[in-house]
């Protein structure tokens, strides 16, 4: 009887879903560190005969949404920037990882008096990610005869995102339109999502005490908008076929 007592207690349950969490958080987070590592390391090599790959920067802004900012797009929004590297496998799809910082300054909507959870977040944001893009048209850096001068694109994958000086998975999602500007340069305009499943931007878990504190019910994202502008390496000899 007092076993089931003991494994039926809140305490316990906690301590369950804790270690649960902890051990799916480990798992996501190995395989996201080797993935990345993979690609750094192989798809650069020159056996590969794609389009080519690409080297270059993101700046905008970045913003977050939780329990400071429930539901307005673009509140509080900061500098954010960014570098990014790209490997195009074909005209229609891409891998890139992106890394990039910003910040978060954000005042709560509690009515005076009204002390929920503090009145403004201040911390800083290092967002770390691997990406596949894919085209809605053909497209290729420098334009060829087939390929379109823009495209617009979506992308999702995996990242790790920090805040509060504590990691986080993510998951990244968004839409962009892509331009060929001149030569090797091209250029893009995208906003995107990072999905968490944890309190790691605001600290703050359940303040109304609804119970809703899992990663289903979890309302902290963090949000990019900016501009891209990359360079894309000369082609291989053995692609020359894609001019």
């Amino acid at each position: 009887m007092f076993i089931l007592k003991y494994c039926n207690s809140g305490w316990f349950r906690g301590i369950h879903s804790l270690v649960y969490y902890r051990l799916f958080t480990s798992i996501i987070r190995f395989f996201i560190i080797h993935f990345l590592l993979f690609l750094l390391l192989f798809l650069p090599l020159s056996s590969f005969c794609q389009p080519g790959a690409e080297i270059g920067i993101i700046g905008g802004g970045g913003y977050y949404m939780g329990e400071y900012n429930p539901s307005t797009h673009f509140k509080g929004m900061n500098g954010y920037i960014g570098g990014l590297y790209r490997y195009n496998l074909n005209d229609r799809f891409a891998i890139r990882l992106q890394y990039g910082s910003s910040k978060i300054r954000v005042k709560s909507g509690n009515e005076p008096g009204e002390e929920v959870f503090p009145m403004e977040l201040k911390t800083s944001v290092t967002d770390i990610c691997g990406l596949v893009e894919f085209n809605f048209r053909s497209f290729l850096v420098p334009k060829t005869d087939k390929s379109s001068l823009w495209s617009p694109y979506i992308y999702v994958g995996a990242g790790l995102l920090s805040a509060n000086d504590e990691g986080g998975i993510s998951i990244p999602f968004g839409v962009g339109v892509k331009f060929n500007l001149y030569g090797n340069l091209s250029c893009g305009i995208e906003w995107g999502c990072r999905k968490l499943f944890t309190d790691k931007i605001d600290g703050i878990e359940d303040p109304w005490e609804t119970g809703e504190t899992n990663f289903i019910y979890n309302k902290d994202s963090f949000f990019v908008s900016g501009l891209t502008l990359t360079y894309r390496f000369p082609l291989n000899i053995e692609c020359r076929g894609y001019k």
